[in-house]
């Protein structure tokens, strides 16, 4: 005669063995991963701490002359009262 106690305890086996056989399958795709991402040469702390290197700036050379500032327009006022100072 079928029993409910049966079917639970083949239900509860195929769960308990799907779940060990999910775990197997995470902990192979770890180690894939590990290898595949670590370097040959195990010199992790000099890969870690490397300082990337900037590329050297190029000065473009087509650049005009700097032209000097007009000094009569950039002349203060000996009247006009400045930042930091006080008006006699």
């Amino acid at each position: 005669m079928f029993h409910w106690s049966e079917l639970l305890v083949v239900i509860g086996g195929g769960l308990i063995l799907l779940f060990g056989l999910a775990l197997l399958v995470l902990r192979r795709r770890s180690e894939i991963l590990q290898n595949f991402l670590t370097p040959d040469e195990p010199d992790l702390e000099d890969e870690f701490f490397r300082v990337k290197q900037k590329p050297p700036e190029e000065i473009p050379e087509d650049l005009p002359p700097e032209e000097e500032p007009d000094e009569t327009s950039e002349m203060p006022n000996d009247n006009a009262v400045q930042w930091g100072t006080a008006s006699e």
